[in-house]
This record gives structure tokens, sequence and C-alpha cells, in this order.
């Protein structure tokens, strides 16, 4: 295991990445849930297989930026108002 430029394990960086996927699924899935859209309406919307949308959910995999702003205009959110610690996108 090395140590990023601060001394930090690499290892705690990507799980703190993980934890903010995990927190941006969830916040997604909870805002889907609440205005009342099922999983595989949103995906279709989205064009892409329910299986990435579940993915994103759970917080196994980040969508990109395009597919957020999707999500936000489709579930009616503001970006603003998303987990103020969103995944880096880069990684």
């Amino acid at each position: 295991m090395t140590s990023g430029p601060d001394g930090v394990m690499l290892a705690s960086m990507k799980t703190s990445r993980a934890e903010r996927a995990e927190v941006l699924g969830a916040a997604l899935k909870a805002a889907r849930q609440a205005k009342g859209f099922g999983m595989e309406e949103v995906a279709e919307r989205l064009e892409m297989p329910v299986e990435v949308l579940s993915r994103v959910e759970r917080g196994v995999m980040v969508p990109t930026i395009s597919t957020l702003v999707r999500l936000c205009i489709i579930l009616r959110l503001d970006p603003d108002n998303l987990p103020e610690e969103l995944p880096e996108m880069s990684d």
C-alpha cells in the first residue's frame, strides 16, 4: 500500500470515494422512489439497461456527468440539492 503526497494511505482514498458513490446512489434511488418512478421507467428514459441504473443506485458505478444531468432532469432534482461531496468523476 502506498501513501499519497499528504501521507494518507491511498486505500482510504478509495474507500472514501466508494462511500461517496454510495451516498450519491442512495440519494438518487430515494429521489426516484419519492417521485413514484420505477427503475425500469427511469432506465428506459435514460436509454440504458436497468442493470446499469441499479449499479449507480447501489454505488457500484458512478454515473457520467451527462447521465447525472439527465437523471436530475427526469427526477426533477436541483443538482445543488445533491450530496455536497460528489464522487470525483475523473477516477
